[in-house]
C-alpha cells in the first residue's frame, strides 16, 4: 500500500538485506495513479503498500527535501491510498510513472495452459469502491476462491488500503462471468501480506485447491492477474528461489521468487502449478533481485536459461497444512504497530540539502496525522505551510513540520529507518519519539496502535 507508517508508505523498515546503493520505497499497488505528490501509505503498507513501479520521486516543490534514491522493489499495493495528501479521486485508475518495465508476458503452454484454463474461473478481480460513489474505483487487485462456499485468499495490502482512502470504501469481487459479490475480511496477517475474505455468494463457486507441498526451484508456474487491462490474464514463468528475505519490514519474508512478468493489478492473485494447485499469492516485485537474500539458491539447470536478472516477482507460499493459511482462514488477525500518521515519498528531511531549516537532524516528516490515533493524542501535527512577509514586502511560503528524528533513542534519518524500529515493537508498547518542530526539539511518549483500527475510516 499504504504511506502511513500506514503500503502506500507506511512505517516501514529497512532490513540488512537491502541493496547498499539503493533506498527501497514501497510503490502503489494498483491500477491507479498515486495520490497527490505520489503519496505512499504511511505506517502500513502498503506496503505494503502491491505492482506499480514508480519513478524515484523528486522532492515536493518548495520543500527541497532529501531525494529518494532509485528504489529496488515495489509493493503490489494495488489499492493505493487516495487521501494521504487529500487528492481528488480519479474516476479511471491508471498506471502512472513507470520507472522499470516488467519483461514481456510469457504465455503458458502444455500442462500450465491447462492449469490456467481450469483455475481462471476461480479467480476474481477485487475492486475497492467508494460507498458514496460506487462508480469511483479506488484501485484493483486479484484474489481467488479456496472453498466452494466463497472464501477467498488475496494479499493483505490489497484489502487494507480500502479502509485507508479518502472515502469509505467497500470491497467487491468480480468473477470471470462478470458477477459481482460484496466481500469482507475474515482474517489476515499483515506481516506476511495474506488475507482471507468471505464473498456473499448464494451458490457454490469454483475454487483452487492449495498445494500439498512447495514447488522446487525450476518448477514452471502460472500467475493469474488483472494488470495491463488483462482481465484474469495468465503470466507464465518459473520458480527461482525459496525462502527469500525482502530486506524491509513492510515486505513479507520467506517468499517464493518468480520469473513471471507481474505488474500492478496482479497483487493477490494465485500462483498455480501444473496440477492446478495454488502454491502462492502474488505480493510484490523487485527490479534488483540480487539485493534479496535467500535460504535457497538458483540451481545449475536454471543458470543457462534466459532469465531476466533485473526483475523478479515474489509470492507468499501456500500449502494445505501451512500454519499461516490455517490461521487467516480461522479468523486470525495479526496486525502491525503504528504511530498513526501518513507519510509521502520525498518527505524525508535532510538538513544538508533542504533549503528550509526544520532542525539539525534528519528524519521523516509527518505528513498527515490520523485523527484520534496515537500521534494525534501525543500532540503531533500534520504538515502545513505558512506565509512569511519579508521586509521588502515579498511573501514566501515555508513548511511547518514535525520531523521524527529518533524512536526510543534510535536515530530515524529516513521513513524506512522509522519503520524498521516501529515494526520491531508490539502493538501496545509505549515508545518515546524525539521530534523537531521549528527551532525546538522535544520528546513525547505514545502507545503504538494497531494499523487497522488507527486508520479505519480515515
Amino acid at each position: 500500500m499504504p504511506p502511513e507508517e500506514g503500503r502506500e508508505a507506511q512505517e516501514q523498515s529497512v532490513n540488512q538485506a537491502s541493496a547498499p546503493d539503493a533506498e527501497p520505497v514501497a510503490g502503489f499497488a494498483g491500477q491507479q495513479e498515486p495520490a497527490g505528490e505520489h503519496a505512499l501509505p504511511t505506517e502500513h503498507g502498503f506496503p505494503n503498500e502491491p505492482l506499480l513501479v514508480l519513478q524515484p520521486t523528486q522532492p515536493r516543490p518548495g520543500l527541497g527535501l532529501r531525494r529518494v534514491r532509485a528504489f529496488t522493489w515495489l509493493l503490489l499495493a494495488l489499492l493505493a491510498l487516495t487521501a494521504v495528501l487529500g487528492s481528488q479521486l480519479r474516476p479511471e485508475p491508471r498506471l502512472a510513472h513507470v520507472a522499470g518495465t516488467p519483461p514481456a508476458i510469457e504465455a503458458p503452454t502444455g500442462a500450465l495452459l491447462t492449469a490456467y484454463e481450469n483455475t481462471r474461473d476461480a479467480t476474481v478481480r477485487i475492486e475497492a469502491r467508494c460507498i458514496a460513489n460506487p462508480r469511483a474505483v479506488l484501485g484493483i487487485g486479484t484474489g481467488f476462491f479456496v472453498t466452494e462456499d466463497g472464501i477467498l485468499l488475496t494479499a493483505h495490502h490489497v484489502v487494507s488500503a480500502a479502509s485507508e482512502g479518502s472515502c469509505r470504501a467497500k470491497l467487491v469481487a468480480v468473477t470471470t462471468d462478470r458477477l459481482e459479490f460484496d466481500v469482507h475480511v475474515i482474517g489476515f496477517d499483515a506481516y506476511m501480506d495474506l488475507a482471507a475474505l468471505q464473498a456473499d455468494v448464494t451458490t457454490l463457486v469454483p475454487y483452487i485447491p492449495l498445494a500439498t507441498r512447495l514447488p522446487s526451484p525450476g518448477t514452471g508456474v502460472v500467475a493469474i492477474g488483472n494488470s495491463r487491462n488483462d482481465f484474469m490474464g495468465a503470466r507464465s514463468g518459473r520458480v527461482t528461489r525459496l525462502g527469500v528475505r525482502a530486506g524491509r519490514a513492510d515486505f513479507a519474508d520467506d517468499t517464493i521468487e518468480l520469473t513471471n512478468s507481474l505488474a500492478p493489478g496482479d497483487s493477490g492473485g494465485p500462483v498455480v502449478n501444473a496440477r492446478g494447485e495454488a502454491v502462492g499469492v502474488v505480493s510484490y516485485i523487485s527490479f534488483n533481485p540480487s539485493a534479496m537474500s535467500s535460504q535457497g539458491f538458483v540451481p545449475p539447470f536454471l543458470q543457462g536459461l534466459a532469465i531476466n536478472r533485473d526483475f523478479a516477482g515474489y509470492a507468499i507460499p501456500l500449502t494445505r497444512t501451512s500454519e499461516l493459511v490455517e490461521g487467516v482462514l480461522a479468523g486470525g488477525k495479526r496486525d502491525v504497530p503504528v504511530i498513526g500518521f501518513s507519510w509521502a515519498q520525498g518527505l524525508d528531511y535532510d538538513p544538508r540539502t533542504s533549503p528550509h531549516y526544520l532542525g539539525a537532524r534528519p528524519g521523516p516528516i509527518v505528513s498527515e496525522v490520523a485523527p484520534g490515533g496515537p500521534a494525534a493524542k501525543a500532540g503531533l501535527r500534520s504538515l502545513s505551510q505558512e506565509s512569511v512577509v519579508a521586509a521588502d514586502g515579498t511573501v514566501s511560503v515555508t513548511p511547518v513540520a514535525d520531523v521524527i528524528v529518533a524512536v526510543d533513542g534510535t536515530p530515524t534519518p529516513t521513513f524506512a529507518d522509522l519503520l524498521a524500529v516501529v515494526r520491531g515493537k508490539n502493538i501496545g508498547d509505549v515508545v518515546t519519539l524525539t521530534v523537531q518542530r521549528g527551532n525546538a526539539t522535544f520528546r513525547v511518549e505514545l502507545t503504538l496502535g494497531a494499523r487497522t483500527s488507527v486508520f479505519a475510516g480515515n
